[in-house]
């Protein structure tokens, strides 16, 4: 066939051209299979072997060296040749004054509030002497001073935690005394507060100039005979301990007034009482 029909397509037959294509397709499509392939099989590989390794790793760590065989002293080569003995592996010493520390700090003991409150607040010494002279203390022996002047833990919910005055606490009934001669200032019976107390003017007892006042508080509701304005001797009966107004238990409070300030009646009674 010449001419200007040899060139010319057979109809329905592709060209050589699509022909050259599709066969290129089809070895590149084939070559992408087999990279596929490959990438396969390695990725189960390293992930069989990473499980191999893991497992061993896991026995390994749980099994003691003697498991391998036995422990033998660390050495060292020179370059001579000569090998050295450097001594056992990981040998450890613990110092003697280690396990006494230890055995040191088991003797610790802990302390219950009460106990740090009595070491706060109740190592104070009240010991004194009673006296019969012109100023007395209110009790005719001496009897436990349960708190005393200044700071201490307030014993009860209203009660104070700065204590203005001393303590007293002898037996129930046990008779007061007026701890030097004066002037009742008051007379008092209430239901709170001081309670059933008595005030006692005692004027320029010490001579310095300065007034003395004594307070009485707590006394059973009846037991105070007395009446403002009363004339009163050092030793004369006050009233009887009680539990009146504001209290936790049974005692005789009593404060000791300088120019109407309160002092520590404790330290003003040592150091006048005669």
């Amino acid at each position: 066939m010449t001419g200007r029909r040899a060139l010319e397509r057979t109809p329905g037959r592709p060209s050589t051209q699509a022909v050259r294509e599709h066969k290129q397709a089809l070895r590149a499509a084939k070559q992408v299979r087999k990279i596929r392939s490959r990438r396969s099989r390695g990725s189960s590989v390293l992930s069989f072997g990473a499980m191999l390794f893991a497992g061993a790793l896991a026995v390994g760590m749980s099994l003691p060296p003697s498991a391998f065989g036995p422990v033998a002293s660390a050495e060292t080569v020179v370059a001579d040749g000569t090998i050295l003995d450097v001594g056992p592996l990981q040998s450890v010493e613990i110092a003697d004054n280690v396990a006494g520390a230890s055995a040191a700090r088991e003797t610790f003991t802990a302390l219950s509030w009460a106990e740090m409150l009595v070491l706060k607040y109740g190592t104070r010494d009240y010991n004194y002497n009673a006296t019969g002279g012109s100023i007395r203390w209110p009790f005719p022996t001496q009897v436990k001073i349960s708190s005393g002047y200044g700071e201490r833990a307030a014993p009860c919910q209203g009660c104070s935690s700065v204590h203005m005055g001393l303590d007293f606490q002898p037996p129930n009934d046990s008779p007061i005394y007026a701890i030097a001669s004066g002037t009742v200032a008051l007379s008092q019976d209430d239901a709170y507060g001081y309670g059933n107390h008595v005030y006692i003017n005692h004027g320029n007892l010490l001579g310095d100039g300065t007034n003395i006042q004594s307070l009485y508080a707590h006394m059973q509701h009846g037991s105070v005979p007395l009446v403002s304005g009363q004339q009163i001797q050092v030793g004369d009966f006050i009233g009887l301990v009680g539990r009146t107004g504001t209290a936790t238990g049974i005692h005789l409070h009593f404060e000791l007034l300088v120019d109407g300030v309160q002092v520590d009646p404790f330290r003003w009674l040592q150091m006048n009482a005669n």
